[in-house]
């Protein structure tokens, strides 16, 4: 990857908007000013509208954590975002995810061992990533196993984390430096 765009900025050269994002970034379950939020910075109103976005999308609604980590994992491969799904692959053992469902998602292949609603929000999941559409079944799977609210709420999941995904790639945001980098998927 070449050279990161972006920075965090010094706290004395940051703006009294930019101070008080990067507090409540601090304050918030994200613990620091990183990843995404480096880039965003550069606009503090956004940056705070994305952290209280991200604040539901990530850590409230209806979608379990274990199927969030899933769908995570699965915006990084489509989106080769080696930063995201370094960060989410250490996050999905907490979650319960084993290394190898994380590992076959890394190589873009559907992991072993999916419940019925993460089977669906898989599935879902990659049709949007892929086509920007859902179908009719993938569509009746998800409202089946999480309603109508989770479906709506997954596809805001994905929505956002493509968002992530392309302030990460645009930023050239590097992974951890004890990171492996993504593999090339499965052919």
């Amino acid at each position: 990857m070449s050279e990161q765009r972006f920075h965090a900025p010094a706290p004395e050269a940051m703006s009294e908007e930019q101070r008080r994002v990067v507090a409540a970034l601090v304050a918030s379950p994200r613990g620091a000013l990183r990843g995404p939020y480096v880039p965003l910075i550069q606009s503090p109103d956004l940056a705070d509208r994305m952290r209280h976005l991200g604040d539901f999308i990530r850590f409230e609604g209806v979608l379990p954590p274990r199927l969030k980590e899933i769908v995570i994992l699965l915006a990084a491969r489509h989106w080769s975002v080696d930063y995201m799904f370094a960060v989410h692959r250490e996050m999905s053992a907490a979650a319960g995810l084993d290394a190898a469902m994380v590992e076959a998602i890394a190589r873009g292949r559907r992991p072993e061992g999916l419940g019925a609603a993460e089977a669906a929000a898989y599935d879902m999941a990659g049709q949007l990533l892929r086509n920007g559409r859902v179908g009719d079944a993938a569509f009746a799977a998800v409202r089946d196993a999480l309603g109508e609210r989770g479906a709506v709420e997954l596809t805001a999941f994905v929505g956002y984390y493509t968002l992530l995904a392309m302030i990460l790639n645009m930023a050239r945001i590097a992974a951890p430096a004890d990171a492996a980098p993504l593999p090339a998927p499965d052919s």
